[in-house]
């Protein structure tokens, strides 16, 4: 009898060192949402500094994810093929990497204020390509997708929703970004480095726009320059420290909501976010528009 309990004992031991390896790999590809809120903020910072070497070695933690957990322990499968494919090259477009991570940073971010009725608009994303061709079971046969498990997500009042809606929806913003980026290539590369942009003061950097916008008719990138003097006069008031690595929303959530210059500084940050990520057409009459937003916020005291 104690012959056959050693032997019970080392096969339960052998069992549990055999998967061991397994566990760790499942760990080491899956970790927590706030856990890739960072690793996507490390991945941004590094693309703003342009330190391709810092991008890479996050970048590598980012790729290597299946999977993330959420607060309520809710498994959401995540796939960054797009940005493996990006550094694969000797010389990536890290200007692209930057934005798309950016967007991701801004959706997420944006992700906690979203509500139930913002799932048409996810329908409506998921069902157009190339979305609709990355369900197994709408390329066999249905070409319906199944919406089942995203109104299940919505019952019962489930607090981790709002973050998984948040992170499809990324996948939605990432290929229209990718062809509104490569739309303004020639805009992106006339911009200054980050180095020169911060010996700018937020007078200097109005009169940038204002020439920008007269002499080259980049009006997009002039209504950059506008939002970037409005971050830089708020910090030569000592009313908000000019941070890179913040997102808009997180630039705006710095403020308290009711005050009068939060009333004022969140549609200049809502313009500026239509504007950059594409979804706005620039024009002069755009440029005008949003010069008057940002000559009223000054006004503030």
């Amino acid at each position: 009898m104690d012959r056959i309990w050693r032997i019970t004992a080392c096969l339960l031991l052998f069992g549990w060192l055999l998967a061991q390896p397994s566990m760790a790999m499942a760990q080491a590809n899956e970790v927590s949402v706030s856990e890739y809120t960072q690793l996507l903020r490390e991945a941004f910072t590094a693309a703003q500094r342009s330190d391709e070497i810092g991008l890479r070695e996050v970048s590598d933690k980012i790729v290597a994810l299946k999977q993330l957990r959420t607060d309520d322990n809710q498994a959401i499968v995540v796939n960054h093929q797009w940005l493996k494919d990006s550094l694969a090259s000797n010389s990536p477009n890290v200007a692209i990497i930057r934005d798309r991570l950016a967007a991701m940073l801004e959706a997420l971010t944006a992700g906690r204020e979203t509500g139930p009725q913002d799932l048409e608009t996810l329908k409506v994303i998921l069902n157009n390509p190339p979305f609709d061709t990355l369900n197994p079971e709408r390329n066999r046969s249905s070409p319906d997708f199944d919406f089942g498990f995203l109104s299940w997500l919505f019952s019962d009042g489930l607090t981790g929703c709002f973050t998984i809606i948040a992170i499809v929806f990324v996948v939605g913003l990432i290929g229209y970004i990718a062809s509104t980026v490569r739309r303004n290539s020639v805009s992106v590369a006339r911009r200054k480095t980050p180095a020169e942009e911060q010996k700018l003061t937020s007078v200097q950097a109005i009169e940038r726009a204002d020439k920008v916008a007269a002499e080259e008719g980049d009006f997009r990138d002039a209504v950059r320059y506008l939002y970037l003097s409005t971050l830089l006069w708020l910090e030569e008031r000592g009313l908000l420290r000019y941070d890179r690595t913040l997102t808009n929303r997180e630039v705006l959530a710095a403020v308290p909501t009711n005050s009068p210059l939060h009333q004022r500084l969140a549609p200049v940050v809502q313009t500026f976010d239509r504007v950059w990520y594409g979804i706005a057409d620039v024009d002069q009459g755009t440029f005008d528009q949003y010069r008057q937003q940002v000559t009223t916020l000054r006004e503030v005291r």
